[in-house]
């Protein structure tokens, strides 16, 4: 005999929620591997910030010669352009990857909260099983 719960009987209720974890538990492997990729892009715009930020620096150094030329002024006036966007990408590659791995730390709490819930969830449905209520 099942026991109802909620106009459904307990084996029925039993199987939608196992149903639903198997969704959740897919769901919880796409989120797992969204944060992979996101610790990929947050390295790699690390790298970028890293990188560009030598790059101005390689530029000031060559600016701060002292060309007495038509050419050399016109280059060395262009690298101080080139110097401050430079600047302006590693500053913007450097706040994206700290929002990144913010975003991180926030994706892995939900990641660990719902898999907490998951967990009680297969647990309260073995009880059920177990109980004989199925």
């Amino acid at each position: 005999m099942t026991v109802p719960i909620s106009g459904l009987p307990v084996c029925s209720t039993a199987e939608a929620a196992l149903d639903l974890m198997v969704g959740d538990e897919q769901l919880l492997r796409v989120l797992e591997a969204a944060v992979v990729q996101l610790h990929q892009v947050v390295e790699e715009l690390r790298l970028v910030g890293s990188g560009t930020r030598g790059v101005a620096e390689s530029v000031h150094s060559l600016s701060a010669m002292d060309w007495r030329s038509p050419a050399g002024e016109a280059f060395a006036e262009r690298s101080q352009r080139l110097r401050v966007r430079a600047a302006e990408l590693a500053e913007v590659a450097e706040e994206s990857t700290a929002l990144a791995r913010a975003s991180i730390g926030e994706l892995q709490q939900q990641i660990a909260r719902l898999r907490e819930t998951l967990q009680a969830a297969q647990a309260a449905v073995a009880t059920a099983v177990t109980l004989g209520v199925c």
